[in-house]
């Protein structure tokens, strides 16, 4: 009888131990990962990673009528810090705070959630994903200092809402019910906001990756219908190229304007170190003065005088950072540099107040990229201001030097 309870024993003991170390075996495993920056955490699927950006800038105007504009000063042109992750392989998540020193203020960048499968997702949140081809680019990665002036003054941006994405490795599309941004106060409950509708498709037809370089054909359509709410009228307008001060291109506010309508078409061509970059919109839209049309473009040129090619997601239809193939403090390492040209044009001439009309740009621009995750930005801008009705035009040469860093 003792023999057989102890056989018992060992037996149950045996079937505990291998218990244990079967749970033992079965837990998630905990690594971090670093990069040459903040590191990833990692638990089993789920990933958490805090990142963030700083941008300094040192910036001059010189006008030649509008001198009150005239000025040299530094400044913080933006501060973000923010997390991302997921829970699972299929729940994402992303939030980005925009802080501003010197003043008593945060708002939200990217801040939604995702739902992933392998071929499609839904955004729900703050997010830019059917925006046109210059706005998708992070202003960390964009060739000059300030984006285009059709995207500012047709008022891209993120909006909060539900997004619905797909892509393959050549192509992508998005499309987007939203309000207006979390950043705007909503103190009145009783009247309606913003919306917008919009949607975005893109296809690379040629997409070929190498150790030499890349060589690519991207081509590009989106489409956006806003509904003003009771909020506040529409309102038009534009700064010189790269400018901080005065919008001297400007419709004014729209009085009983309700919608807009606009439509836009891209394309980029990269072949190794050499590439472009252009986009054209027309914007429809309807008042009680008066139905209008604006329109306006950009065209990019660059070229990598160290050889590397700007990096492109065919699933998102867009472009990323560029690392450079040669670091500085590596043998022979100079970092990349880029040297890069754009001509902006801009119409909001058709309806509005005296100092509504055309703006052409010219801009050239010198980057350099010690290190991953380090640029620095020299950008020279002339923009020509044709003002209908104010009597005066101007011209004003805006020069930029901006330092930059993410994690």
């Amino acid at each position: 009888m003792k023999n057989v309870l102890s056989k018992v024993a060992l037996a149950a003991l045996a079937t505990a131990a291998t218990t244990t170390v079967a749970h033992a075996q079965s837990a998630p495993s905990h690594t971090t990962s670093w990069t040459g920056t903040v590191g990833e955490d990692r638990y089993g699927d789920a990933r958490f990673k805090v990142r963030g950006r700083f941008q300094y800038d040192l910036y001059s105007s010189d006008w030649d009528v509008g001198t009150a504009d005239d000025g040299t000063r530094s400044y913080v042109r933006r501060a973000f810090l923010g997390v991302q992750g997921r829970f699972n392989e299929n729940w994402r998540y992303k939030v980005d705070f925009v802080l501003t020193p010197g003043a008593s203020e945060v708002n939200v960048d990217d801040a939604f959630l995702e739902y992933v499968t392998d071929n499609w997702s839904i955004v729900i949140g703050e997010s830019n994903v059917t925006s046109p081809l210059e706005d998708r680019i992070s202003s960390l990665d964009i060739p000059f200092n300030e984006r285009s002036s059709i995207i500012n003054a047709f008022e891209y941006g993120r909006r909060a809402g539900i997004a619905f994405l797909a892509g393959g490795a050549n192509w992508s599309f998005s499309a987007a019910a939203q309000g207006e941004s979390l950043n705007n106060v909503g103190e009145n409950f009783a009247v309606d906001e913003s919306t917008a509708l919009s949607g975005r498709f893109t296809f690379a037809p040629i997409f070929e990756t190498t150790p030499e370089g890349t060589t690519l054909v991207h081509l590009g359509a989106h489409a956006r219908w806003r509904e003003q709410g009771d909020n506040a009228d529409f309102r038009y307008r534009t700064r010189p190229l790269n400018g901080r001060n005065t919008r001297h291109i400007d419709t004014g506010v729209l009085a009983g304007a309700e919608s807009d309508a606009t439509y836009g078409v891209e394309a980029a061509v990269q072949y190794g170190p050499f590439g472009a970059q252009a986009e054209y919109m027309v914007l429809d839209g309807d008042s009680t003065g008066g139905d209008y049309t604006f329109d306006g473009y950009y065209v990019d040129v660059y070229w990598s005088l160290t050889g590397e090619s700007r990096s492109y997601r065919g699933n998102q239809g867009s472009f990323g950072a560029i690392a450079p193939a040669n670091p500085l403090g590596t043998e022979g390492g100079w970092g990349h540099w880029m040297l890069s040209g754009r001509y902006d044009y801009i119409d909001l001439s058709d309806l509005g107040g005296a100092s509504r009309g055309e703006q052409s740009s010219y801009a050239i621009g010198l980057d350099w990229v010690p290190v991953d995750h380090v640029r620095f930005k020299l950008n020279y801008a002339l923009s020509e201001m044709d003002r209908v009705g104010a009597g005066v035009d101007d011209d004003a040469q805006v020069v930029t030097l901006r330092t930059q860093f993410d994690f």
